[in-house]
């Protein structure tokens, strides 16, 4: 599961599919991919999104890094196994979920909000820590986590614009979670090349941390 820890950290940022509409999954999964994303999180509160998780697997190239999200119970984890994931993703910590995740061959990637929820996942043997609200905590609130925590694995998720994935990157965190600001719930035809250009501007914060340099301005956001 190694192999999962150093995906995300080369990937940089993951695409949240929290989607209503699962018609266009392997389009907006090729968009994305094809921008440079390659990291992909299907969320598992809607009944079509195994399917669709088994679907966008077998569209995608080997090295596409396909989760599933929005993980609660074990029976989510084997059905989430069964269908393509190479990790779950949940809001919170569970240490007996982290568990059944970790006995299925999966990585986990629990929510926490505390010191206290973050230590219970990593003593739970997590080793990606999803900081969760990370929007409305900010990143001062990681930095400041990053004080007991040195070294944690941070993947910051929900309410955080694509635009701004350089600045957690550059905060200290391995990968940013993104979701609704990224990929809409019920994407369009239209919005399939909209997509593509925020999921480009993404590659190119994650690209321009990798090197050390910044990235290029593309221009405002869609």
């Amino acid at each position: 599961m190694s192999d999962v820890i150093e995906g995300v950290r080369a990937a940089g940022a993951i695409a949240i599919l929290r989607l209503t509409d699962h018609r266009r999954i392997v389009p907006v999964g090729r968009a994305l991919y094809g921008a440079g994303l390659t990291a992909m999180e299907i969320t598992f509160d809607h009944p079509a999104a195994p399917a669709a998780l088994r679907e966008l697997r077998a569209a995608l190239p080997g090295d596409a890094l396909l989760g599933a999200g929005t993980i609660r119970t074990p029976a989510q984890v084997r059905q989430a196994a069964e269908h393509g994931a190479r990790y779950c993703v949940s809001p919170h910590t569970d240490p007996a979920l982290i568990g059944a995740v970790l006995a299925a061959g999966l990585e986990p990637l629990p929510g926490a909000g505390t010191a206290t929820e973050a230590a219970a996942a990593l003593d739970a043997g997590a080793r990606l820590i999803k900081l969760f609200p990370a929007g409305p905590l900010g990143v001062a609130y990681m930095r400041a986590l990053n004080g007991p925590f040195r070294g944690t694995a941070w993947v910051p998720t929900g309410g955080i614009r694509h635009d701004a994935v350089g600045e957690w990157l550059d905060a200290g965190a391995v990968a940013v979670g993104l979701g609704s600001d990224l990929v809409p719930a019920a994407p369009s035809e239209t919005d399939v090349p909209l997509i593509a250009e925020r999921a480009a501007r993404v590659a190119a914060q994650v690209a321009a941390r990798a090197s050390g340099g910044t990235a290029p301005d593309h221009g405002g956001g869609s």
